[in-house]
């Protein structure tokens, strides 16, 4: 099975082409064009600009995927939510014209679903692809979201943050430190730029909360943490380049800390055989190496993360979710939501 997948949920514009692959997925071809750097003067996404953007990409980002494969598509996937409003209309009206116009199967696609599911990307018909049960972690702008998945199809909410998102958190607390959007890769730059000598000197001097860490539950929050920031900020006055890189540093560990612990809460409550991670902050690459060093301490239980490219917003994964768990639907019945939250 061929499917072309569209991805618009956010200020990605995104389509491709992938097939099945022993048990996986195989990416025939991939394509995504961001308006991030549009998007950083204003020091966050504009939905409306995103979605002028994405009309201008579509057809482009779709015809570029395509290649000669026009004729072999079997069939159509498209994320219909949880997104932008005026982001997500744009992918689903060009999935829905294609469906119709070739006669092709449309299949409705939950961007958090997607996520996870980047995890059954493959390269080869061998790759070992997740086992269930498994418990998924999604990181992203918008999900911090810990669920129980008994198959491919068949998942449970199990955790999660009960206000900011992580990913949400890290651009604000950028913000509040006068690093540029999108905050979670200029954190991880000022996290790099940290010594153990500088650890050294200030100690716990920006000591900053962990929230709910401690709770015996799988509840997460980080407007406190945020919160934390802003207050320390505003103590310090004029911060220089080194006190903002400690802050970063501190800020960045207590989140990690944060979705280690509950995500090896969930674990230890639910006896996987696989851990997946999958998001945006996915990329983050302490996060991935404190969270795999964890689930590899427990005998029996793999841990999977997509490669870099496919943490972010992308269509590959769309059509995973296509391939492995379909969700056919008739183009006249699809609608975006903005706020689905069933995978």
């Amino acid at each position: 099975m061929k499917v072309l997948a569209i991805e618009s949920t956010c200020d990605e514009t995104a389509a491709a082409v992938v097939e099945n692959c022993g048990a996986g997925v195989k990416i025939l071809n991939n394509v995504v064009a961001s308006s991030v750097l549009m998007h950083q003067k204003y020091g966050g996404i504009v939905p409306e600009v995103a979605a002028r953007e994405q009309i201008k990409s579509i057809i482009p980002v779709i015809t570029e995927a395509l290649g000669e494969d026009k004729d072999s598509i079997d069939g159509i996937a498209v994320s219909f939510g949880p997104g932008l409003m005026g982001s997500l209309l744009v992918g689903v009206e060009s999935a829905k014209a294609l469906a119709w116009a070739w006669k092709k199967p449309l299949y409705a696609v939950n961007h958090m679903g997607a996520h996870i599911l980047a995890n059954w990307i493959v390269e080869s018909m061998t790759a070992k692809v997740p086992e269930f049960p498994a418990v998924g972690l999604v990181v992203s702008g918008g999900h911090t979201d810990i669920v129980l998945m008994t198959s491919v199809k068949d998942w449970k909410w199990i955790g999660g943050t009960r206000d900011d998102a992580v990913g949400e958190a890290f651009d604000k607390a950028a913000r509040l430190l006068g690093l540029p959007y999108p905050g979670g890769p200029e954190i991880s730059k000022a996290v790099e730029r940290v010594t153990d000598a500088m650890k050294e000197r200030y100690g716990k001097k920006y000591k900053l909360p962990r929230p709910l860490l401690n709770e015996d539950n799988l509840d997460m929050s980080f407007s406190g943490l945020k919160a934390a920031v802003a207050k320390t900020v505003i103590e310090l006055g004029e911060i220089d380049e080194e006190t903002r890189d400690m802050l970063a540093w501190e800020f960045s560990e207590a989140i990690i800390e944060i979705l280690v612990k509950k995500t090896m809460m969930a674990v230890e409550k639910n006896k996987p055989k696989c851990v997946l991670m999958a998001g945006g902050v996915a990329a983050n690459k302490q996060l991935r190496e404190n969270l795999r060093i964890e689930v590899e301490k427990i005998d029996g239980v793999k841990f999977f993360c997509p490669e870099l490219k496919y943490c972010g917003d992308n269509a590959a994964m769309v059509g995973a979710v296509a391939i492995i768990a379909p969700q056919e639907v008739k183009p006249t019945e699809l609608k975006p939501d903005p706020s689905v939250t069933t995978v």
